[in-house]
């Protein structure tokens, strides 16, 4: 009788211990299941791009000024790019300057070795044609590594079609890194002469064809701070300008 209280109470034993194993595992497979989970939706890491202005005809005086509207219009083009980290044009120019040298005219391989001092994946520039009937742009997306391929856009149309033009440039880019397009607001276009004054007020205040004078442009920070607060802090150093300092 003993001997049977003692077979019966084994059993049962191995049984709860074979019940408790099972819970433990079920446990420990939840809780890794459920770190693995949140590992996958982890944000993924952003990538670092510049943007220098655009190659134009140094002869053309009339025409230099688009030089330094081709970053503004990539800023305002990458605003909803979220997966990108873009290099804020005060930071990107000095760099830009040396790599162009005196003929502001910059190349691909000098555009990699200016990304390359920047920690940029990537780097924008390009040229800018004036034709009989309008403008052919051309804007090169530059690596940062030697085994990635460049990437360009090519198209002609009247100047008004520039900020188009550069959206759509952008907008094939992303589909070049197959990242998701978002939607975009196309009540914020506006024409292409409108950035005349501003092109021309970045270019004093980095001496990209004129003599530099910086710190010179409060009363044009200020208004773009009440339209384009992101645009602003893109363009002009807070260091500079005390209203673009962090809040």
């Amino acid at each position: 009788m003993l001997n049977r209280f003692k077979k019966q109470y084994c059993q049962r034993s191995g049984l709860c211990l074979l019940a408790a194993s099972a819970v433990l595992i079920i446990f420990f497979q939840s809780a890794c299941f459920s770190k693995k989970a949140s590992i996958d939706l982890a944000p993924t890491s952003t990538t670092r791009v510049a943007f220098f202005p655009l190659n134009v005809s140094e002869n053309k005086a009339d025409f230099r000024w688009t030089a330094m509207a081709a970053p503004i219009l990539m800023g305002k083009a990458s605003s909803q790019a979220r997966e990108f980290e873009i290099i804020p044009l005060w930071e990107s120019m000095p760099v830009a300057i040396q790599a162009a040298g005196q003929n502001r005219n910059l190349t691909p391989e000098t555009v990699e070795s200016a990304s390359t001092w920047l920690t940029a994946k990537w780097a924008a520039f390009g040229e800018l044609t004036s034709t009989q009937n309008g403008v052919t742009m051309m804007i090169d997306f530059i690596p940062g590594k030697a085994n990635l391929i460049p990437f360009r856009y090519l198209k002609s149309g009247k100047i008004d079609w520039i900020e188009s033009g550069v959206q759509e440039a952008f907008e094939q880019f992303r589909r070049y890194l197959m990242i998701p397009q978002p939607e975009i607001d196309q009540s914020k276009k506006q024409e292409m002469l409108s950035l005349r004054s501003l092109a021309e007020v970045l270019d004093r205040e980095y001496g990209w064809f004129v003599v530099a004078d910086p710190g010179k442009a409060q009363e044009t920070v200020t208004a773009l701070m009440k339209t384009d607060e992101r645009l602003a802090r893109f363009l002009f150093s807070p260091t500079l300008y005390p209203i673009l300092a962090p809040k």
